[in-house]
């Protein structure tokens, strides 16, 4: 590249260049910062530095012109290969790269086949460039066959480089396309930037002009400066109009000067403002920009040189009288005002004032002294003494930061003017070295680490306090002895050699050792080693710090049981089972031997956290867990899962007899109550078994299995264990698949309401019906409600399925209302969850509101089971919902532990006889005798007695007689669709005559 020596050359050099650039016609009526400015500083740089990119751009568009000419003509590979460029074909339908030739990689990093990808150019193409150079690619055609167009690529790199596109149109196999040449010119775009900023920022007036009528076209800063005139002023005027001329005459006669020929160093007078006035040497050139003649001026500021000569002289004069070589700051001044003369390298380093900006200030001025009373100290001490040497004083360099400084003055004359040499010296760092030394000493002394200084033979020679609290040795009993003094028996010959590697390659060692007190007592240090060097980097001593971090380890355990334990029943948690499984399966394949995991889950142990809470039911986990640990073997493991799971692994077994013993074992724990606190449980628990390696040889799979399995024992009847097998994989599977779609059942519109049919026994009339939830499966066909049911009241997901049930039967009953005569109420089923929801009762208000159906007309079943687990709850639920004037019925009555003295406080209406009791009627005399007495019972307390599930003529018989006043059952009908129910049982209200008579079954 052409290296500029001055300014002013650039301004010679300029003038020298041909213009090779139809471009810079554009940049000439421009403002200097528009990018036309940029396309005319490229024609200048293109001759200054791009010669060579001229004559490859000329090379490379004869390469494109014989491609054209002959299109079958491959071209010269090694001509290609000399030139920063590479050929190209593409489709213009899609603007793909057919062909890309191998020099693309030597520009810009991708390899040619990785350009034949779709919207390769689009993805590479700069953003702000993408639009455009799409657009004059896909302009080509055979009306417009050229392409020349530049912009930036982003290369394999990242970086971002110029290029310029040159193309012809033509014809390709499957359609049109361009042919062409892909040419780097990052290295020239740069160079035009630089030369663009050079023309703008030089320190010279320069302005480029037409030669024709001395209008101009381009001006860098430096004339807008002393002009006082912007771009906008100077674009496209006449430079003879402007009103820099002190006569008018004179800005034209210079033009016609100018247009006659070129100009070296003539001396002209510019007015800059009302009273300023600009001398100046003028230089012009003679060039041609395309078709359009030019000149290019330049002009120095004749003041300047003339101030520089004077200075100059000044100061060798001053030199020769006061200043010597030295590294100190040196500075002269006028004794009375503190008006700076001179200054040397010496005061520019220390204060960071260059001696162009503190010259002609004071030392106040500019910020010398923070505090001005200092200056006054001075002078004072100069009448008394004369002169002041290493007086020490505080100064305020140029970034505002405080120096301390050692200053030394002696007053002296200058052209008869009072003034005062003063030498300063920073001293910052020495004090500041010598503050850290103090403070290195009083940081030795008083960290809370131990420290050691040894030679080179490891004898000790220097502790500080904290060694000989951490290893009860005082000065005198360590200094001279070695290392060997704290030595741990641990310690062996390959730390010693790990720790001299370390030192010898890094300078430094540290690790976890174990040291040796004076009493003998072993303890974990953290130890850190490093080789104290001197100036020629040899080792001298060796410095050791080292911290007793017993605390720390007994901190870890502790982090570290608590990581793996269960916090309430201090057992194994899942994390620590998991590792303890993994490495007996890692130990059962090596070995070739069984395993096995069974997990434990406890039976109803939901309810008593429910009815009693969690302080009770914690209590009792803590008791089975202690009970659970007796029952194993020293290598089992039993772990706590989480809530009312257990797993035990047992690492080796010899046969499935081993398991099925501890599996019993752990099932006879449960048959002596466990005490909680007042409380005492009778428990159970449902176990599934796992085998390792045969049922699986992973942790996950292992207990997903025995989890399985588990389920199994509880779906058999709970309190009993169950083997995994390979059914239950897919049973599990169905199971989660099942779950997954019932929580999308309803906005699928899979689930549907069917009623059944309630008829009086005394007269065979309708007297209700029950509403029931319905499933159907889009692949499973209709799904039994006791299989799904269960499932959501599982999840969470009962709440929600309740709700609907509800509003969908409000809605139901409501238009059965409207149309047919009444037929009594409608009963729906609510879940222990929903009548737990806080604003049920407002909930169930809203919606008969909405449907506008009476309250007498909806009949809520509760589980016998709900209301006597949750007796204190259940109270003021039932009362507030009979408040609104709804129906309550005791849903399966017999099968839980009914309290007959807590029954008749209870607001309900109806009794429900279970279909588990009307099953073995009338022929079971246990069935018999339980449903008289319900029925008996429900007639004492003046109870609606109804009976569900029957099925026979001998079961309706049966009940007609004892006594009971209604039955639901497929005897009658089975759960049909509204519409199917509506058709067979309801009786169209007559509107003309109100009838409102019940249907007769």
């Amino acid at each position: 590249m052409l290296r500029l020596k001055a300014p002013a050359t650039l301004c010679l050099a300029l003038l020298l260049a041909p213009p090779c650039h139809a471009a810079l016609a554009d940049w000439m009526s421009a403002e200097a910062d528009t990018p036309a400015l940029l396309a005319a500083l490229s024609a200048l740089l293109a001759t200054l530095v791009a010669l060579g990119y001229r004559q490859r751009l000329q090379r490379a568009r004869h390469l494109l012109a014989e491609r054209k000419r002959h299109p079958g003509l491959p071209g010269d590979p090694q001509s290609l290969a000399r030139l920063p460029l590479a050929s190209w074909e593409m489709r213009q339908a899609d603007l793909r790269f057919s062909h890309m030739s191998g020099q693309v990689e030597a520009l810009l990093g991708y390899p040619a086949d990785a350009w034949l990808d779709a919207d390769f150019l689009g993805r590479t193409l700069h953003p702000d460039d993408a639009e455009a150079t799409l657009a004059a690619y896909r302009a080509v055609s055979a009306e417009a066959p050229l392409l020349r167009h530049s912009h930036r690529l982003i290369g394999a790199d990242g970086r971002l480089r110029w290029v310029l596109s040159l193309a012809s149109f033509r014809a390709l196999p499957d359609g049109p396309g361009l042919a062409g040449l892909l040419i780097d010119i990052d290295e020239e775009r740069r160079s035009q930037e630089l030369f663009r900023n050079a023309f703008l920022h030089s320190p010279d007036i320069m302005l480029l002009l037409d030669r024709d009528d001395g209008r101009i076209l381009a001006a860098n800063h430096c004339f807008a400066h002393h002009s006082g005139l912007d771009a906008r002023q100077l674009a496209e005027r006449p430079v003879s109009e402007l009103p820099i001329w002190g006569d008018p005459r004179q800005g034209e006669q210079l033009l016609q000067r100018l247009q006659a020929g070129e100009v070296q160093n003539l001396e002209i007078s510019l007015q800059c403002g009302a009273d300023s006035e600009f001398n100046g040497l003028l230089s012009a050139r003679h060039l041609q920009l395309g078709r359009q003649p030019a000149l290019v001026v330049a002009l120095r500021d004749l003041a300047a040189l003339r101030q520089t000569r004077q200075q100059l002289r000044l100061s060798e004069e001053k030199f020769a009288k006061a200043f010597c070589a030295t590294p100190d700051g040196l500075m002269i001044t006028r004794l009375h005002d503190g008006q700076l003369l001179d200054v040397n390298p010496g005061f520019t380093r220390i204060t960071g004032y260059a001696s162009e900006e503190a010259l002609r200030h004071t030392t106040l001025s500019i910020g010398l002294w923070p505090n001005a009373l200092e200056r006054k100290r001075l002078l004072r001490r100069l009448e008394q003494e004369g002169s002041v040497q290493h007086m020490v004083v505080q100064i305020r360099n140029r970034a505002q930061q405080l120096r301390l400084c050692e200053l030394s003055a002696q007053p002296l004359q200058i052209d008869g003017q009072a003034c005062l040499l003063s030498i300063i010296r920073d001293i910052t760092e020495r004090e500041r070295m010598q503050e850290k030394l103090q403070q290195a000493a009083a940081v030795f002394e008083n960290t809370a680490e131990g420290v050691m200084i040894t030679d080179l033979e490891q004898h000790i020679v220097a502790i500080n306090r904290a060694f000989s609290a951490i290893t009860g040795y005082s000065e005198s009993e360590a200094l001279g002895q070695t290392t060997q003094l704290l030595a741990g028996s641990q310690h062996n010959q390959e730390l010693r050699q790990e720790i001299h590697l370390g030192i010898e390659q890094d300078g430094h060692w540290q690790g976890e050792i174990w040291s040796r007190r004076k009493n003998g007592e072993p303890y974990p240090a953290w130890l850190t080693i490093s080789a104290v060097r001197n100036g020629s980097r040899e080792t001298t001593h060796f410095v050791a710090v080292f911290a007793d971090i017993t605390p720390l380890k007994h901190a870890q355990a502790r982090l570290d049981y608590q990581a793996h334990h269960d916090p309430l029943t201090g057992l194994p948690n899942r994390l620590l089972f998991e590792n303890h499984l993994q490495m007996a399966l890692d130990e059962a394949l090596n070995e070739q031997r069984r395993g096995a995991v069974l997990f434990l889950d406890l039976d109803r142990f939901k309810h008593i956290n429910d009815t009693l809470g969690h302080p009770v039911g914690d209590l009792l986990l803590k008791g089975i867990a202690r009970r659970l640990r007796e029952q194993l073997r020293e290598v089992d493991t039993v772990a706590r899962l989480g809530g009312d799971e257990f797993i035990v692994l047992m690492p080796s077994v010899h046969c499935i007899e081993d398991v099925e013993l501890v599996a019993n074992k752990l099932m006879s724990a449960f048959a002596r109550p466990f005490r909680a606190g007042e409380h005492e449980f009778f428990m159970s628990s449902s176990i599934g078994v796992s085998l390792f390696p045969e049922h699986g040889e992973d942790v996950a799979t292992l207990v997903k299995n025995a989890d399985a399995a588990m389920y199994r024992a509880k779906a058999k009847g709970r309190n009993r264990f169950e083997f995994y097998s390979a059914d239950l994989s897919f049973q599990a599977t169905e199971r989660m698949n099942l779950e997954n779609d019932l929580r999308r059942a309803l906005e699928r519109g899979e689930l549907s309401l069917h009623y059944q049919p309630k008829q009086c026994l005394n007269d065979a009339r309708l007297v209700g019906a029950e509403a029931l939830l319905r499933w159907h499966h889009p692949t499973l066909g209709d799904v039994p409600p006791d299989r799904f049911i269960a499932i959501a009241e599982e999840n969470g997901s009962i709440v929600e399925l309740g709700d609907w049930v509800l509003e969908q039967a409000c809605r139901q009953m409501a238009a059965w209302q409207a149309c047919y005569a009444d037929f009594g109420p409608l009963a729906v089923n609510l879940s222990g969850p929903q009548l737990r929801q806080p604003h049920l009762s407002a909930r169930i208000g809203e919606l008969l509101q909405s449907c506008g159906l009476s309250p007498d007309k909806l009949q809520l079943e509760i589980t016998e089971t709900f209301v006597m687990s949750q007796k204190e709850e259940a109270l003021p639920v039932l009362q507030s919902l009979r408040e609104l004037g709804l129906q309550l019925a005791i849903d399966d009555f017999g099968t839980g532990y009914s309290s007959l003295s807590y029954l008749k406080r209870l607001p309900i209406d109806t009794l429900k006889i279970d279909k588990s009791f009307v099953d073995g009627l009338p022929d079971d005399p246990n069935d018999a005798a339980i449903a008289r007495a319900i029925i008996a019972l429900g007639r004492s307390m003046q109870l609606t007695v109804i009976a569900e599930g029957v099925e026979t003529k001998s079961q309706e018989r049966f009940l007609a007689l004892e006594g009971c006043q209604q039955i639901q059952g497929y005897v009658l009908s089975r759960p049909l669709p509204a519409e199917a129910f509506a058709e067979r049982f309801l009786v169209a209200r007559d509107v003309t005559l109100g009838a409102d008579t019940r249907a007769s079954l």
